[in-house]
């Protein structure tokens, strides 16, 4: 409120108020903002492709494997020492 003058009722001037909102601005309605849900499936996508090439992967080498058994290139001796080496790292890290 803002009152200039000390007087008399009706010689001082009207009483108006400081933090009146002009007419051109009127004033905004605040909507609440409802949150929304989100749900992103590359992560599960790209997992789900990533095993399904894994497999894909195994069957083919699987393949290779019994081709070479059934030829008879399977056995070498480098893959029996390769075999026996994996097989004792792992019982002398238990």
């Amino acid at each position: 409120m803002d009152v200039s003058s000390i007087g008399p009722i009706g010689s001082g001037q009207p009483v108006r108020r400081i933090n009146q909102p002009s007419e051109q601005q009127a004033p905004q309605e605040a909507r609440p903002v409802s949150p929304t849900d989100e749900l992103e499936l590359s992560s599960v996508d790209s997992a789900a492709a990533e095993v399904e090439l894994q497999n894909q992967f195994r069957a083919v080498r699987l393949e290779q494997i019994r081709q070479q058994i059934e030829a008879g290139t399977y056995d070498t001796p480098e893959k029996f020492d390769a075999a026996v080496n994996r097989m004792l790292e792992q019982l002398l890290a238990d």
